[in-house]
């Protein structure tokens, strides 16, 4: 579901009035915590047999840069089929694993959104100019962030692909030439199981994220946006952050809260949010949550940073209970690994 650091970055976004608060949309459940710490309350809680990761490369005398994406185990890490080619200078930054497919972001100079199997075969041109793109649960809509106006708006488009109904949401437009916070971020585009309802993060700057809700089709603006009670006070000091929206199949809506002290020291928590109740399901171990996804049962997997310069990537995973460990990627440099842009499953 999520996009990972390198597609925040590649998304192209507008400066945009104040965020306005409110309550989420869809279709309220009971807790939030039961629903998120026990799975199997929800439909079926079997572990995903595998997530899909962006792994990035050098060539061998350093020259270029690229990104491909892989197949991975996600009981012990291993590497099961890579799932695009390596050729220097494309990136290829995974959105979201739907119905058999890995969507994902391909960006060789311009930017579109391909789609390849998980069992391999070819990639599948999907859209272009758009930098996130989700399905919806039931596979009826899809929605895409893309520019307008000659890169003057960033719309969010929801589209039915069944009745044809399509709505655009004006996020923001650029106020000036000049504009020196030109585009922030809009990213982690997802559905609601109710299909009515989209959630996004969205980043006015580096140091501003907040996770938004809106009625896919009815929304006109980004201040049609609603949030859930915040977890973040609104301070200098310490900074505190919403990332990476996903929904359970409850209807919770899932966010990370990451907070920055004074000092720099960072911690970050995983939070569900329904029928006006929040609560904290779990702490990050070491506070940082580079690449991270969760699965509409109630399951996370992320790859955290090296605990040591150019040391192994290590990857997590949670189902309820404490974080479990299950392997570590090799430190950056290590051919032909070269860091994790994003992860899905």
């Amino acid at each position: 579901m999520r996009t990972g650091r390198r597609v925040a970055a590649m998304a192209l976004a507008v400066t945009a009035t104040a965020i306005v608060a409110g309550c989420t949309g869809g279709t309220p459940a009971s807790s939030p915590t039961s629903a998120a710490t026990s799975p199997a309350a929800g439909a079926a809680a079997e572990l995903p047999a595998v997530f899909a990761a962006s792994v990035s490369f050098l060539t061998a005398d350093h020259g270029a840069l690229g990104e491909r994406i892989a197949l991975l185990s996600s009981r012990n890490g291993h590497l099961v089929r890579w799932l695009t080619p390596r050729r220097d200078g494309t990136f290829d930054a995974v959105l979201s694993v739907h119905d058999g497919w890995v969507y994902f972001l391909r960006d060789v100079g311009s930017v579109s959104v391909w789609r390849v199997p998980v069992a391999g075969g070819g990639a599948q041109f999907v859209l272009a100019g758009a930098t996130a793109y989700a399905v919806s649960p039931d596979g009826r809509a899809v929605a895409y962030v893309t520019s307008a106006d000659h890169g003057d708006d960033l719309e969010l488009v929801a589209r039915n692909l069944v009745t044809g109904r399509q709505n655009t949401i004006v996020m923001a437009t650029k106020p000036d030439p000049d504009a020196n916070n030109w585009p922030p971020g809009v990213s982690g585009l997802t559905w609601a199981p109710d299909d009515a309802h989209l959630a996004v993060q969205f980043g006015l700057t580096a140091a501003i994220n907040r996770v938004l809700v809106f009625d896919a089709f009815t929304a006109r603006t980004l201040a049609d946006g609603r949030t859930a009670p915040s977890a973040c006070e609104v301070t200098a000091r310490p900074v505190c952050e919403e990332f990476e929206p996903a929904y359970l199949a409850s209807g919770a809506l899932t966010y990370v809260v990451q907070r920055i002290s004074g000092s720099g020291a960072a911690s970050a928590s995983l939070i569900a949010w329904q029928a006006g109740r929040r609560a904290t399901l779990f702490s990050f171990p070491g506070g940082a949550f580079p690449t991270y996804d969760m699965t509409a049962q109630g399951q996370a997997i992320w790859v955290d940073y090296p605990a040591e310069p150019k040391g192994p990537w290590p990857i997590w995973r949670w189902s309820g209970g404490a974080p479990v460990e299950i392997t570590a990627l090799p430190p950056l440099g290590a051919s032909p690994y070269y860091g994790v842009g994003g992860v899905a499953w």
